[in-house]
């Protein structure tokens, strides 16, 4: 589990509570007419068409940060996070030497209320984006998927966001207030043949973990079960985050890693809903009984930098050692914050990942991170 100590429009992550408020405690109805509904659900359409065109082409930066009232407090902030998401992303490309070549939006508006002058709205936005690496025609693609809160105002014949609260995999999901990519571009070439034998001994099944991640990775394009997370465990996204939730559900369910449940690691329902042992809900737990359980081994901890840099130990960089169905851990100040699963490989050998809170399908293991985020490499046993 994830914990949110910020406010997420100072490019912190949010608390949680507060993002998701309006899921939790409001009626998914719309109470403007059809004409209403309509032009509001057009303009907020061009509006996340434009975000999605800005990462692949700097020339519609003015034109997305131009949709913020800037007058009001939260609609500075919201100004503020979404140009430093892009100026993050821009500074991912280039410390990582790829190209952003598409970048498409499709959203869903569950919830809206439209009165006068003044909008509130619940968007959901499932998000395609792929790169290529120089010399290359092979289009690497992830998703993304967000949940937004946002509040708009009509000024002049034109709708402005004034609030728009949201965790975003792009650019701000860390505990950093302002991220900055890590510096480093890892060795390109062919990627590394990689096979998963499996031993008559072996309990952890890593292809149908990744399997189950990329079924319910939730709102990120990509993901399987319409885009819902699975029903038969509980959502933690609203007390706090679903990270770890999800990665235990990808190594212990029946369809998919199988890994036996224990006396510390564990789930069930009982007349309140949903819980789960603190190792099951919280990274930090999570990481620790992977350890001392005996069902993973911690391969290497450190910056970005460190850990694709050849070793004597290991002369392709720490995270090339890791496997599908392996964890990273994200952490800051000594504390794991947030876990994800190794699900893949890029064109050229990039560790891939899937995660919950933020939604990622697919995604480069280090997106969104700042430079001074530490990570942590498990290798889960069989």
């Amino acid at each position: 589990m994830k914990r949110k100590t910020a406010l997420m429009l100072t490019a912190t992550a949010a608390v949680t509570i507060i993002i998701l408020g309006p899921f939790l405690f409001r009626p998914l109805i719309s109470k403007a007419s059809n004409a209403q509904q309509t032009e509001l659900s057009k303009t907020v359409k061009e509006i996340f068409d434009t975000r999605a065109l800005a990462i692949v082409k700097k020339s519609a930066k003015d034109a997305v940060l131009s949709s913020y009232d800037t007058t009001e407090k939260l609609g500075q902030w919201a100004h503020s996070h979404e140009k430093a998401k892009m100026e993050f992303v821009g500074l991912w490309m280039k410390k990582r030497g790829v190209r952003f070549t598409e970048a498409r939006s499709v959203i869903h508006i569950p919830w809206s209320e439209l009165e006068g002058n003044h909008a509130e709205l619940i968007v959901h936005q499932t998000l395609q984006v792929g790169y290529v690496y120089p010399g290359s025609t092979t289009v690497n693609r992830f998703g993304i998927g967000t949940r937004h809160w946002i509040k708009m105002k009509r000024k002049k014949g034109k709708w402005l966001i004034c609030q728009d609260f949201y965790t975003d995999g792009l650019g701000d999901d860390s505990l950093a207030p302002e991220p900055k990519p890590a510096d480093g571009r890892p060795p390109q070439g062919p990627p590394i043949k990689r096979t998963t034998p499996k031993m008559a001994a072996d309990i952890y099944d890593r292809e149908r973990s990744v399997h189950y991640a990329d079924k319910y990775a939730g709102l990120a394009w990509g993901a399987g079960n319409n885009h819902q997370y699975n029903p038969q465990y509980g959502n933690l996204s609203a007390i706090g985050g679903d990270c770890t939730n999800f990665v235990s559900q990808c190594l212990s369910d029946k369809n998919g890693g199988n890994l036996p449940l224990d006396g510390g690691w564990f789930y069930h329902f009982d007349q309140d809903g949903f819980s789960g042992s603190q190792a099951w809900v919280r990274a930090q737990n999570f990481c620790d009984w992977v350890q001392y359980s005996g069902r993973g081994t911690l391969v290497a901890s450190g910056t970005f930098p460190e850990l694709i840099s050849p070793t004597k130990k290991y002369p392709r960089g720490a995270v090339l050692e890791l496997n599908i169905g392996d964890v990273i851990g994200y952490g800051l100040n000594g504390e794991i914050e947030h876990v994800a699963i190794i699900v893949g490989w890029d064109s050229q050998g990039y560790p891939l990942v899937n995660s919950h809170t933020v939604d990622r399908y697919h995604c480069p293991w280090d997106m969104g991170y700042d430079k001074k985020t530490i990570f942590h490499l498990f290798q889960i046993n069989g």
